[in-house]
């Protein structure tokens, strides 16, 4: 409803094949400007919980960052693809990948740094917003240099908690 309050013009999807770990929701849209946007999101609920380092660091689980790195390889590749299959108008870097979750973030992950939510604010319900940088997360970039295009994808990912 708020983008449709908002003007924009979009399509909206769930369980979308094809987006690997954020097949949840699906928005892409036209804002006021004319500029394409993409919200990939997936859905996190849980109860009294908090998202540590460990859990963003490990191989598996609801918060692993590689895992969501991979996903975010995998959907780069169907933007313009000319495969049968998923298919994405635009382009990667008018994307936004989320996880949004009722879950806390641990106090040592929060950012000082001023965050851009761009056209995805018209998600934001309340609660914070967790973006990465390599100042204050280089343990995570550190742990995930050895997938391609990590940098990217920390650049367009945010956790939407609370």
């Amino acid at each position: 409803m708020r983008a449709k309050n908002k003007g924009y013009e979009f399509k909206l999807a769930s369980n979308v094949q094809g987006l690997g770990a954020f097949d949840n929701v699906f928005v892409q849209g036209v804002d006021e400007n004319s500029q394409m946007f993409h919200n990939i999101v997936q859905l996190k609920i849980k109860t009294n919980k908090h998202i540590t380092i460990q859990q963003l660091l490990a191989e598996k689980g609801d918060f692993s960052l590689g895992k969501y790195c991979q996903s975010y390889i995998q959907i780069e590749e169907k933007f313009n693809c000319s495969e049968q299959g998923v298919k994405l108008d635009g382009r990667i870097d008018e994307s936004l990948f989320i996880i949004y979750t009722n879950a806390e973030v641990r106090q040592k992950l929060k950012s000082n740094k001023v965050l851009e939510v761009g056209e995805a604010e018209f998600l934001m319900t309340g609660g914070s917003v967790l973006q990465f940088n390599e100042e204050e997360h280089k343990a995570i970039y550190d742990h995930l240099q050895e997938l391609p295009k990590h940098r990217e994808f920390l650049s367009r990912h945010r956790i939407f908690y609370r």
